[in-house]
């Protein structure tokens, strides 16, 4: 009998996340094969209030070598009725094993040389390109250095990535982990 023992139910937190429209826009097909091993998503808050961290737990899996993948999130007015004012954002280097990443695929083209000496001739290349995925979650937006100059569009742009990144941490802290049977269920969407 050579039979996996499963612990407790499978795609659990691919599920209650696929439930939450925010989370849900951010997993792919791919994804999902790689979260049947996301066995907990636990929050540990700051005890001086000043964050929080998330940590998703992973059994052994064939994507990459990290147990645990966390996100910090350094906020000092918490827990005040103001609004956040994030002080840094830092997540995990996720440590890919060869050819799993999720994150940025590799592509292979082949190119023909247009003139000179070696036209008509062909050459592969391959390239690096950026895949969707909720992995990207960890990776954080960057905060600009003090003194870089910022104009007004990409200011918006970073401002808009920081408020939507803290947004989906948010709902992971505040809504996924003390409702994840409900939004397993769907019964948090009615």
């Amino acid at each position: 009998e050579d039979q996996q023992e499963v612990k407790g139910i499978p795609q659990f937190w691919a599920c209650a996340m696929g439930h939450i429209d925010l989370l849900a826009e951010l997993i792919t097909e791919e994804d999902v094969d790689c979260m049947e091993h996301l066995v907990d998503v636990t929050c540990d808050d700051f005890a001086d209030g000043s964050g929080f961290e998330l940590h998703f737990h992973f059994s052994p899996n064939d994507f990459f070598t990290n147990s645990v993948l966390t996100k910090r999130y350094e906020v000092p007015n918490l827990l005040t009725e103001d609004e956040p004012m994030l002080q840094s954002v830092t997540g995990t280097d996720i440590h890919w094993k060869p050819n799993k990443s999720l994150t940025h695929k590799t592509i292979t083209k082949k190119q023909r040389k247009k003139g000179g000496p070696n036209a008509g001739q062909v050459r592969t290349i391959q390239k690096t390109e950026r895949a969707e995925s909720f992995f990207h979650f960890f990776t954080p937006p960057k905060m600009p250095e003090l003194g870089d100059v910022v104009d007004e569009e990409e200011a918006e742009a970073m401002e808009e990535h920081f408020d939507h990144d803290y947004e989906m941490a948010c709902a992971i802290r505040g809504s996924l982990i003390p409702n994840a049977v409900h939004w397993f269920t769907g019964e948090a969407m009615k």
